[in-house]
């Protein structure tokens, strides 16, 4: 955990007055607070130990194509990394739940990953490297960095180290490239009303298969609304042919992390 009087020391350098809550939703290895200046002007500050430098290039080649947030500042200091966005205005996907139906959630969620996926990929976009993400798995393995309790319920009794072996039977020979979100739920998408205003928690993303998004996309479709509503997403996504091997790769890639 970082000290909070670090943070702040690096707010006050960005800001000369200014309030900060805690957000407590979410997960992963950052934490969040929630930044005001002036009483009404919002910003979402993230802190990690590392990492958050693939974000903040993300974010800087995806304004103008996409619906981002701002970038205010990114920091690298000697205990941890910061990055500060202007906060984006509505809701996440997975707060429309309950708002809208099951379909119009499942095709808006399909429509904004083809979205991304549609984007022209050019020298300057960040790319993302299949075996060092392989890799990476393979170290959180041997370091007992993988959670079972974790694990998707049809993997909490396999060994771990078998289902290692399992990914590695199933690594793609051929790969679709497109521009990723990297870790593409329901909560990392906003909308206010039915328009689209941000993509958010780019850490992940950048030039990879198209089935890195679309493996979890159909996990947590199954998981969400049952497997009945898959075949809607491939519909509105705009897929006719399916490659489930790469899905069941990329849903079990994940489970490393």
């Amino acid at each position: 955990m970082v000290d909070i009087d670090q943070i702040r020391k690096l707010l006050e350098r960005h800001f000369n007055s200014y309030t900060d809550a805690p957000i407590l939703d979410g997960a992963g290895e950052s934490v969040k607070y929630k930044i005001t200046v002036n009483g009404n002007e919002n910003f979402i500050l993230k802190i990690q130990r590392a990492g958050l430098q693939n974000e903040y290039l993300n974010y800087k080649w995806l304004k103008g194509k996409l619906p981002v947030p701002d970038i205010i500042f990114f920091s690298c200091e000697k205990e941890f990394e910061a990055i500060c966005l202007t906060e984006v205005k509505g809701k996440t996907l997975e707060k429309y739940m309950g708002l809208w139906t099951p379909e119009k959630v499942v095709e808006q969620y399909a429509l904004s990953l083809k979205k991304m996926h549609s984007l022209t990929i050019d020298k300057y976009a960040l790319k993302q490297n299949l075996q060092n993400r392989i890799a990476a798995a393979k170290y959180n393995l041997k370091n007992g960095k993988v959670d079972k309790d974790n694990l998707q319920p049809e993997n909490q009794s396999e060994d771990i180290s078998e289902l290692f072996k399992t990914l590695l039977s199933l690594v793609p020979t051929n790969h679709e490239p497109v521009f990723t979100h990297g870790d593409f739920c329901f909560d990392n998408i906003i909308f206010n009303d039915t328009q689209i205003s941000g993509y958010i928690d780019l850490v992940n993303g950048g030039v990879a298969d198209k089935y890195q998004d679309i493996g979890l996309a159909v996990r947590n479709i199954n998981e969400t609304f049952g497997s009945g509503y898959v075949a809607l997403f491939f519909r509105r996504y705009g897929l006719d042919k399916i490659n489930e091997d790469k899905i069941k790769f990329y849903i079990l890639l994940d489970e490393f992390f």
